[in-house]
């Protein structure tokens, strides 16, 4: 039997800054609008500035925050997104001084909103991680079951996870960076979705550290990549096209409810894609679509994954306009 991941639970401070920052720089949809009125002529000045040195707006904020979710100092965490978003290497100092004090600026504004941020993040962090503790490790251990046909390599999960947990600004959000093997989670105190749940979504998350793991191992740091991270606060590249991030979803469903956790006779697939803004209605409906033929059938993942691909390859050019952007 693999041995299951065991998820290091950290408050974040600093990337809730960034987080809160993001979503309103990029004009995704927040849930707290006093929050929202008080970031936005930083962040408007910060996308002024980078357009106006033809640098990728939504490529630095999500270099940004795998910066700083790493615990590197903002300032070399905004030269490091600059390069990645493709600022000229003669203007990066000066940009990221500037950059820099408008971000400082973003950081009193949320002081101004939330004074004892610190404070709050822990009491939030405890009832998510209790409920973690309840039923995480099972949804992992049932996950990787289901992946590999009861037959999970004993490496599968890495040892350890680092869990960032930062303030809500979404009404639930999360993601990823395998390379880093860490994810982060807005510490929501109860769940947006009766069904879908917030543990559901951490089993999700780690499960996709795990894959990004178990792909390097198999195509090496050269295999197949594409040029796009793997999403919202990644570092690193996706190792295969393989759509695992889609594929996935119904396995931690089906998880959930072989554990009791939900008792839906048809996986809520779609909300759930949805939910996790992973995609649009479209996108969803195919996934759901696909489970519904695949889902029983005794095959290797990767195989079933080709039959995804393949049924994704229509809406591909407009899922991923869709993701980067996250206009949800």
């Amino acid at each position: 039997m693999a041995k299951k991941s065991n998820l290091r639970f950290q408050t974040a401070n600093e990337l809730s800054v960034i987080h809160a920052s993001y979503v309103v720089g990029t004009g995704a949809r927040c849930t707290d609008q006093a929050t929202e009125e008080k970031l936005a002529p930083p962040t408007s000045q910060i996308n002024t500035r980078l357009a106006s040195s033809m640098i990728d707006v939504s490529r630095f904020w999500s270099a940004l925050f795998a910066e700083v979710a790493a615990g590197n100092p903002i300032r070399v965490s905004c030269e490091a997104a600059l390069s990645a978003a493709g600022c000229s290497e003669l203007q990066i100092e000066s940009t990221a001084a500037a950059l820099c004090s408008q971000l400082d600026d973003c950081r009193i504004a949320l002081s101004g909103r939330f004074p004892k941020l610190q404070e709050q993040l822990k009491l939030r962090a405890g009832p998510l991680r209790d409920r973690w503790q309840t039923y995480g490790p099972g949804l992992l251990i049932e996950s990787a079951k289901l992946i590999w046909h009861s037959a999970p390599p004993e490496q599968w999960w890495p040892e350890n996870v680092d869990c960032l947990l930062v303030q809500p600004f979404r009404g639930g959000d999360g993601g990823f960076d395998s390379g880093s093997k860490r994810i982060w989670i807005e510490a929501m105190l109860t769940d947006p979705d009766p069904v879908v749940t917030e543990v559901i979504r951490l089993a999700y998350l780690t499960t996709q550290v795990a894959i990004g793991q178990h792909l390097e191992q198999s195509l090496g740091p050269g295999g197949l990549q594409s040029d796009q991270p793997e999403g919202f606060g990644s570092g690193t590249l996706r190792q295969s096209l393989l759509p695992w991030d889609l594929g996935t979803v119904p396995i931690v469903l089906k998880a959930a409810k072989n554990l009791g956790l939900h008792t839906q006779h048809d996986l809520p697939v779609q909300k759930t894609i949805e939910l996790w803004r992973l995609g649009d209605g479209e996108v969803a409906s195919v996934v759901a679509s696909w489970w519904q033929q695949w889902g029983d059938r005794d095959v290797a993942m990767p195989v079933s994954l080709k039959a995804l691909s393949k049924a994704m390859k229509p809406l591909a050019e407009r899922r991923q306009a869709s993701r980067l952007h996250d206009n949800a």
